[in-house]
């Protein structure tokens, strides 16, 4: 008789509450193992997405900082006086409507 089959027979001779258990706390270890395991893939993604939301954070900011240097007004008034040569109404060229 080999051994397997000689731990199968006083397992079931003995009882069933041996071999519960066994099997529940292997079930209980694999379990451990399993969410163990996607905690740490969570962090890991967590981890990333707060990266490149700073990455964007940073990119917004200069995105205002851009912004609000191409509106500033003496660069608008200058590109159009050179680029699109605007000049400003002298007081002959005003007309006021009522």
């Amino acid at each position: 008789m080999n051994l397997a089959s000689l731990i199968g027979r006083d397992l079931v001779t003995v009882g069933l509450v041996p071999l519960i258990l066994a099997f529940t706390i292997l079930i209980s270890a694999l379990s451990v193992v399993y969410v163990t395991h996607e905690s740490r893939q969570l962090i890991a993604k967590q981890e990333k997405l707060l990266m490149q939301r700073e990455t964007y954070d940073v990119e917004w900011r200069n995105q205002i900082l851009e912004e609000n240097s191409l509106a500033e007004h003496s660069r608008i008034e200058r590109l159009a006086e050179t680029e699109l040569k605007m000049q400003r109404p002298s007081v002959d060229n005003e007309i006021v409507i009522h």
